[in-house]
């Protein structure tokens, strides 16, 4: 039990109640551990309630000597403990693990330093190692990343948006069955299942010092679970109502974020505020760190950037998927101050043998069947290879494309969705196959890494014709360099001809048809059609580009209504993948005819 004492299941707004806590033992383990809990987003916190024996303890500033915090910090694994491959697994997280271990050893018995270690959420979604999850507590095994954490000494993280993909039930049984450390979320309230599961913040006293952790998830990509909600809030209303009690009682105050690093960032949705909006609102010595996640930034790799001190608050992140881990030093005597930062590549890091032995590989063997699970065979059709995706994906049909967007089409009616159409965008899809050969469970994580949902649109036919429109101008053209422009692909329903012209602001979508109709007899109508949450996220930076230096028209297909579904896309296709046997002809894995290109302009 990670908190000692029970906290009333009445929190009345406005009131934060304490708690003595059991740091994890393979961490901080001499530190004391103080949680807060309670409902800090309706009002104001205006009275702490101390239960059991918490005692918080009095400011022993000035030290007679600096005492460094050495806040070890990672964030975005996604599951991805080890990275599978034909030849075998490579190690990941026993490298975390083995420099946890060594950060450790090295300052163990040192009065002048103290280690702490944070993760910063999305532990999951992914990676093979999801499997173990299961998909209710019945079949719930274990919880890779929870259980792989506590035993290589984490002492306090918080969750991210896709850590709710397990719905609440499920993550509540996953963190009363494998974590050792708190996890905080101070924005996150109304939810039954999670409510005894989680903080709003955390106090660790080390050597005389009070460190305090606030933790903020982001509203943004999380959907609600239609069995039991959780509703996440403005962090910024949030951490107002936070400090003005929590700031007294810390030394060193780090804010532990995943919102996002800014707002407008590519690789994922920012809501209300990222990390750089947090920064600017905060007041004057308030917070000392923000430690960012969600976006995936590599932030600081060369030592700390002015550009990432925003209001004299440092903002650091590590990236994604195990690529690197952070390292930030404060330096505390009279008062508290970040004095060094730094980043190591994981990749570079030895492996933990012991660790890789002990709790990696018997994870890794209870999965590694179902990744060489063989779906089905695959069509021998150059356009299915990885060559062809990379390649040549946004510069015509595309047998791998139709393949996708017609079974996430069938898939979705299977569902009882009502869909007329699917339709994606390029970045879906990062690998391909081995055209001829088999294709494999686990290879079709490298196809569809990402954990994108099921997404339906609504849009009318006159909205649906100025996305074609829209759509053509992002076309690959002729002698120029391929980005992401987030080029859509359509399923079999929608057929069309591009007409391309030596100017990309004049390239046009004509001959459109739904079901053999055209569009132009069809602009009154509504339709729905499936995508991808993550639809035209990477186009990010060219639509800035192309709107603000190119003058083109584009629109923003994420202002059309849609709702976010509970299914994984990847998980759809492997459905269709299986009723087809495999990536073929039959399932859509065919150039058709559906869009044609006209003209040589270049």
């Amino acid at each position: 039990m990670i908190g000692q004492d029970a906290a009333p299941q009445s929190q009345p707004p406005g009131t934060l109640f304490v708690q003595k806590g059991s740091p994890n033992p393979f961490g901080a383990s001499d530190a004391e551990m103080f949680l807060f809990s309670g409902d800090a987003v309706s009002a104001p916190i205006t009275r702490i309630v101390p239960l059991g024996n918490a005692q918080l303890p009095e400011c022993q500033l000035p030290l007679a000597h600096a005492l460094r915090i050495k806040l070890l910090h990672f964030n975005d694994l996604h599951g991805r403990i080890s990275c599978f491959t034909q030849e075998g697994t490579i190690p990941i997280f026993s490298r975390v693990a083995a420099w946890l271990n060594a950060k450790r050893s090295r300052y163990a018995g040192d009065e002048y330093t103290h280690v702490l270690a944070a993760t910063c959420g999305d532990e999951i979604g992914g990676a093979i190692f999801d499997e173990l999850l299961g998909d209710c507590v019945a079949n719930f095994q274990l919880h890779p990343a929870y259980q792989l954490y506590s035993r290589a000494g984490v002492d306090v993280g918080i969750f991210g948006n896709h850590d709710f993909d397990l719905g609440c039930e499920l993550l509540a049984h996953a963190i009363e069955q494998d974590l050792r450390f708190p996890i905080l979320a101070a924005n996150l309230i109304d939810s039954q299942a999670l409510a005894a599961h989680f903080y709003t913040a955390a106090l660790f006293v080390v050597k005389g010092v009070r460190v305090g952790f606030i933790g903020l998830t982001t509203p943004a990509q999380t959907h609600p679970d239609p069995d039991e909600p959780q509703i996440i809030t403005d962090p910024m209303l949030t951490i107002r109502h936070l400090l003005p009690a929590i700031r007294p009682l810390c030394d060193v105050l780090v804010v532990l974020s995943h919102l996002g690093h800014r707002l407008g960032e590519q690789t994922a949705s920012v809501a209300i505020a990222g990390d750089v909006e947090l920064a600017r609102s905060l007041p004057p010595d308030s917070v000392h760190l923000i430690v960012g996640a969600h976006t995936h930034n590599v932030l600081n790799e060369k030592g700390l950037s002015a550009e990432n001190i925003v209001n004299d608050i440092p903002i650091v992140q590590a990236g994604k998927l195990g690529q690197f881990v952070g390292e930030v030093d404060i330096t505390v005597q009279k008062v508290a101050a970040v004095t060094h930062v730094r980043l190591t590549t994981v990749a570079d890091l030895p492996v933990d043998p012991i660790f890789e032995r002990d709790f990696v590989q018997p994870l890794v063997q209870r999965v590694q069947p179902e990744w060489e699970r063989v779906l089905g065979r695959v069509a021998a059709d150059p356009d299915l290879s990885t060559d062809a995706v990379r390649n040549e994906f946004a510069a015509g049909e595309s047998a791998m494309a139709n393949f996708i967007s017609d079974g996430l089409a069938s898939e979705a009616r299977r569902l009882g969705f009502p869909v007329d159409f699917a339709f994606i965008d390029t970045s879906i899809v990062r690998m391909g196959l081995d055209a001829g050969g088999i294709v494999r469970y686990g290879e079709w994580f490298d196809v569809m890494p990402f954990v994108d949902t099921l997404t339906l649109f609504e849009l009318t036919g006159r909205q649906l014709d100025e996305l074609l429109q829209d759509n053509a101008i992002r076309f690959d053209r002729i002698g120029q360099p391929h980005t992401e422009r987030g080029f859509l692909h359509f399923s079999r329903e929608i057929r069309y001809t591009i007409t391309r012209d030596a100017r990309r602001s004049q390239m046009r979508a004509i001959a459109i048809t739904v079901d053999g109709a055209s569009i132009a007899d069809l602009h009154q109508r509504t339709f729905l059609a499936a995508s991808s949450s993550f639809v035209r996220g990477p186009a990010a930076p060219w639509e800035t580009y192309a709107r603000t230096q190119k003058s083109h028209p584009l629109i923003d297909i994420r202002q059309l209504p849609h709702t976010f579904t509970h299914h994984y896309t990847r998980d759809l296709l492997v459905k269709h993948i299986i009723a087809h046997d495999g990536v073929t002809e039959a399932g859509g894995a065919r150039r058709d005819g559906r869009m044609k290109v006209l003209g040589t302009g270049d």
